[in-house]
C-alpha cells in the first residue's frame, strides 16, 4: 500500500508515546514494510537478535505472525515473541480495511529475569548463533520490565494513536498513485488475461481493498475498469490503424474474436467495423 505519512506529526506522536512509556513503537504499511519507528535502534537484545541472519528471519515470522492475527480480527493483539518478549500489534483501520500496523514491543513482563535467561539461552546460546550465555543475558538484563496492567494500558493507548492518525489525516492512501500504477500494469498487459489477484500483488493490497478502491476512485468495479481501457484501445486501433479486427481482438487481450464484437459493442453501441466505417 502506498501510505501518504506526515512524518514530522507522526514521528512526534511515537516520540510522545516513547516518552509517557519509554516502550519503542513502529509503524508498519499493509505489506508488513516498517515506515517509522521511535527510536530508530532496536533494544540490545533485539539488535543481537536481529544480527544473526537465522534470527531476523524468525523475528519476521514473530512479526508476520501478529499481523495476520489482526488481519483475521481486525483488532489488537498482545503477545509472547519467539524470544518471550512482549508485543502487541494493532491495525490501522480506514472505512473497516486494513492500511497499516502500529506495533510497540521489546518488553518483558517477567520480574525474574533468571528465567527469561534461561529461556533465551537454552534456545539460542552457542548453537547456530554462535552466542554465548554471557552475550546474551548482558543483552538480556537490560531488556524493560513493564506489569501486565502497564502494557494492557499502553496497548488501550497504542489502539487510541490508530484512530488518532487518521482523524488528524496524519496517515492517508495516497489513491492517485495507487491509480496510476494500476493503469501502468493494464498498459504492459494489455495482451494478457489481467486478474484482481495479479493487481493485489501489484499494489500489495489485500482484494477487498482493490475492490474498495476502485468503487471510490473509478467510479466501477475493477473488471469493468479494465474492460473500458481494453476498449478505448481497440477504439483507438480501429480508427488508427489498419489493423483487422481479429490482430485487433488479440491485442487488447482477446482471443475469441466473436466475444470481443460483443463486448465492443456493448462498450460502443456498434460493431468494430461499423465502429470504424463511421469514424472514417
Amino acid at each position: 500500500m502506498l501510505l501518504q505519512l506526515n512524518m514530522d506529526r507522526v514521528k512526534e506522536l511515537l516520540c510522545d508515546f516513547h516518552i509517557l512509556t519509554g516502550i519503542r513503537i513502529v509503524i508498519f504499511d499493509d505489506a508488513c514494510r516498517e515506515l517509522l519507528a521511535y527510536p530508530e535502534h532496536h533494544s540490545a537484545f533485539c539488535s543481537l537478535m536481529k544480527a544473526d541472519c537465522q534470527l531476523r528471519q524468525t523475528c519476521r515470522q514473530s512479526d508476520m505472525a501478529s499481523f495476520e492475527t489482526c488481519k483475521k480480527t481486525g483488532r489488537l493483539v498482545v503477545y509472547h515473541c519467539h524470544a518471550g518478549l512482549i508485543e502487541a500489534t494493532a491495525p490501522i483501520l480506514d472505512q473497516g480495511l486494513i492500511i497499516g500496523y502500529i506495533m510497540f514491543g521489546q518488553l518483558t513482563d517477567r520480574k525474574d529475569r533468571h528465567a527469561l535467561i534461561r529461556l533465551v539461552c537454552d534456545q539460542y546460546a552457542n548453537k547456530t548463533t554462535g552466542y554465548s550465555r554471557p552475550v546474551l543475558t548482558a543483552a538480556i538484563r537490560k531488556v524493560r520490565y513493564r506489569s501486565m496492567n502497564e502494557i494492557l494500558a499502553a496497548a488501550k493507548i497504542l489502539e487510541a494513536i490508530t484512530s488518532y492518525v487518521l482523524l488528524h489525516e496524519l496517515i492517508s492512501v495516497k489513491h492517485e498513485r495507487l491509480i496510476e500504477k494500476i493503469d501502468l500494469y493494464i498498459a504492459d498487459h494489455i495482451t494478457e488475461p489481467i486478474t484482481s489477484h495479479q493487481l493485489c500483488q501489484l499494489l500489495h493490497i489485500g482484494r477487498t481493498r482493490l475492490y474498495e478502491l476502485s468503487r471510490q476512485s473509478l467510479g466501477m468495479g475493477i473488471a469493468a475498469y479494465i474492460t473500458m481501457r481494453r476498449m478505448e484501445m481497440a477504439r483507438s486501433l480501429l480508427v488508427e490503424t489498419d489493423c483487422s479486427i481479429a490482430q485487433i481482438a488479440i491485442m487488447t487481450g482477446y482471443n475469441d474474436y466473436t466475444y470481443f464484437c460483443k463486448v465492443f459493442r456493448k462498450a460502443h453501441q456498434a460493431t468494430p467495423t461499423g465502429y470504424r466505417r463511421k469514424s472514417r
